[in-house]
């Protein structure tokens, strides 16, 4: 069972906030970029490069406390090495000059002719010539617009028996039900992808490696196991780990999750590398064994088989829901059974 302290740390970890880690690739960039290999960092960390290759893969998640570690390197080489932005180039206005280029040229000849009034006072009739040289200016603007009048004129000819068809045809795409088709598809819940629950594979080899527990799953998947207690582990099996086999069949059950322990993980969970020859005979441990009486503590239940080489770990089902771990021993003999 946690001490009182354990179970206050874990809290104060879950007010503090996970730091966010950068991703995968971004994780290998910084480490290259710093010249460090992975067994150097997985040295560093106290870990295994495998564990080093996982986390720069997004295969598994760094855990405390060397994610805490692992974070704040991450963010000196970070200051270090950034990653290089390209410049943003700046798109030049060019739109400005078009729209002002054949306004601008008409009220220029009219600022000049305020100019002119001023020689007004010797009245020959030469002076005032300019003045009217920029209204042929305005002129040439007005004359495409009597051009485009035309054109209009030609379509009133037509226009009783064309008005009919475009009333008829602008309702057509409002009431047609192909684009209200395409919407109602949008506000359905899209169903979560099957066997997401058992994304890890159905079993996992449980070992110890440099003391640290590893989670070896299908596919060369490599997981930490932060359980420090057999009911710990079937905990972190069924909450986190994401091990099983999803039903073949809508009235099946999805498969339990199975755990194959080597001897170093039983050491580590306090149960024997081999039985003694009374407890071959019985085929199990005693109830009075510790990890029984573990597993008994935290409300978790065995089979009439007991805790043996093929131990299957459960709770109550809820619903359709099942809380079971099998548990596979080979150092028991479990695949001579």
């Amino acid at each position: 069972m946690p001490t009182e302290e354990e179970l206050f740390a874990a809290v104060d970890a879950l007010l503090a906030g996970d730091p966010d880690l950068p991703g995968p690739a971004e994780r290998a960039r910084l480490r290259e970029a710093a010249g460090i290999t992975q067994a150097r960092l997985a040295q560093v960390l106290q870990t295994t490069t495998q564990t080093v290759k996982n986390w720069e893969a997004g295969r598994s998640r760094p855990r405390p406390p060397r994610r805490q570690a692992y974070q704040r390197l991450l963010e000196g080489w970070a200051q270090q090495f950034p990653t290089a932005t390209a410049p943003a180039d700046t798109a030049p206005t060019a739109t400005a000059p078009v729209a002002t280029s054949p306004g601008e040229p008409t009220p220029a000849p009219p600022a000049p002719a305020p100019a002119a009034p001023a020689p007004a006072d010797e009245t020959p009739p030469t002076h005032p010539a300019p003045a009217p040289a920029p209204a042929p200016v305005p002129e040439s603007a007005p004359a495409p617009v009597p051009e485009s009048a035309p054109a209009p004129e030609s379509a009133p000819a037509p226009a009783p028996t064309s008005e009919a068809p475009p009333r008829s045809r602008t309702p057509h795409p409002e009431k047609a039900p192909h684009p209200r088709k395409a919407h109602r598809p949008a506000h359905r819940p899209t169903p979560p992808p099957p066997g997401q629950r058992f994304e890890n594979g159905p079993l996992a080899v449980i070992d110890v490696e440099d003391g640290h527990v590893l989670a070896y799953c299908v596919g060369g998947l490599v997981l930490d196991v932060p359980a420090k207690s057999l009911p710990a582990l079937i905990d972190w099996t069924l909450t986190e780990a994401r091990l099983g086999q999803p039903r073949l069949h809508r009235n099946g059950r999805d498969g339990d999750p199975l755990l194959v322990l080597t001897p170093a993980a039983l050491e580590r969970y306090g149960l024997p590398t081999a039985l003694s020859d009374e407890e071959r005979r019985a085929g199990r441990l005693p109830d009075s064994h510790k990890a029984v009486r573990q597993l008994t503590r935290a409300d978790w239940k065995l089979t009439r088989r007991g805790l043996g080489p093929w131990a299957r770990i459960y709770r109550p089902a809820e619903g359709a829901k099942r809380h079971c771990v099998q548990l596979c021993i080979p150092a028991w003999n479990a695949l001579d059974c």
